[in-house]
């Protein structure tokens, strides 16, 4: 990769050049997750970041610095190098935030990258979340970096040695053994002074298990096969879309639960109502019957639930990934998806 610094600094021109680079600073951000609000402090009134040369910009193809703010994840990988990609020449880079440094809270997920494995960084700004005066700090010290040609840190730590005589640090052991998950019981009456609510409880018993939960909280149990003529019943009833699809994995019953949280727009008596329409399918085989063309919305639900659990929904057109990158491993929310463990080293 080429130094762009160097670049800057070099010819007859370098002078002007670095005064040119150094004050106009004007980064495109790449936001992610919380560190966005941090930036966005960093230039607010408060702080002012716009003083020392810097000013948030929106087109990739007009700024020379990125800040990318919060944990990038595999399919994100592809947006941070055709952003780097579209930059002019020549462009600088600033990480902010633990989970761009080295994944922060998500370090052994699945589904996370290293900025830095992806595009070359001048800069690191840590903290969790990193403070506005951190973000300018860093801004500071790539504007250093023009002026003297080298990277520098803005801070250093003295080395603390272990003192001899003392005891040894006793180490934290690794997860040796991984307990079985609880029974999970999401159908329970309880008794509600809800009579509209009750009215639909007994339209419904004819399909499976129904039961008040809460007010305007109807949970409905149902065999796999009848999944699909429940959901027509419920839309016959004015049930009008589906606000959510969920997967519960059990595997020590060998089961996942699959649940469809359906309410209604159409019909004013049925808008605060939402009902839980829930079935079981063996671990082994997970295959059920899509809802899709019922309620479109389920659509897209239905596909994350097939990327990240590997429950297939039959009769949704979707195959293949869908929210995770090709590289992804497979299944990655079954419980029994392998992550990485800590590792603890001594003095």
């Amino acid at each position: 990769m080429e130094d762009f610094t160097k670049f800057v600094r070099s010819g007859i021109l370098g002078p002007i050049k670095k005064w040119g680079t150094k004050w106009s600073l004007w980064p495109v951000h790449l936001v992610t997750a919380c560190c966005g609000a941090e930036l966005a402090h960093a230039f607010a009134c408060g702080y002012d970041g716009e003083r020392i040369g810097a000013l948030n910009y929106g087109i990739a193809r007009q700024t020379n610095l990125i800040i990318v703010e919060g944990a990038i994840t595999r399919k994100m990988a592809r947006v941070l190098k055709i952003t780097w990609e579209q930059m002019p020449d020549p462009k600088f880079v600033i990480v902010m935030g633990a989970c761009g440094l080295n994944g922060g809270l998500f370090w052994n997920g699945y589904n996370l990258v290293k900025p830095s494995e992806v595009v070359p960084v001048d800069f690191f700004i840590p903290g969790c979340p990193p403070t506005p005066e951190a973000l300018l700090r860093g801004i500071r010290q790539l504007q250093l970096k023009l002026d003297k040609g080298i990277a520098e840190n803005s801070v250093t730590f003295s080395e603390l040695k272990a003192e001899r005589g003392k005891k040894p640090r006793v180490l934290p052991k690794g997860v040796k053994r991984i307990s079985n998950a609880p029974s999970i019981i999401i159908n329970y009456e309880k008794e509600v002074d809800w009579e509209f609510g009750k009215e639909i409880r007994e339209k419904l018993k004819a399909l499976g298990k129904a039961f008040i939960t809460a007010k305007n909280r109807i949970a409905l149990k149902v065999e796999p096969e009848k999944l699909r003529s429940s959901a027509i019943k419920l839309k016959e009833l004015g049930f009008d879309h589906v606000k959510s699809v969920n997967v519960i994995d059990v595997p020590n019953e060998g089961k996942f639960i699959v649940e469809y949280w359906i309410s209604s727009y159409s019909v004013r008596e049925l808008m605060p109502v939402l009902v839980n329409l829930n079935t079981e399918i063996s671990r082994r085989e997970p295959k059920i019957s899509s809802l899709s063309d019922i309620f479109p919305s389920a659509d897209y639900l239905e596909r994350e639930m097939q990327d990240l659990f590997g429950v297939e929904f039959v009769g949704n057109p979707w195959k293949g990934k869908f929210l995770l990158a090709p590289d992804t491993p497979e299944f990655p929310l079954r419980k029994d998806f392998k992550l990485e463990e800590e590792v603890y080293v001594g003095d």
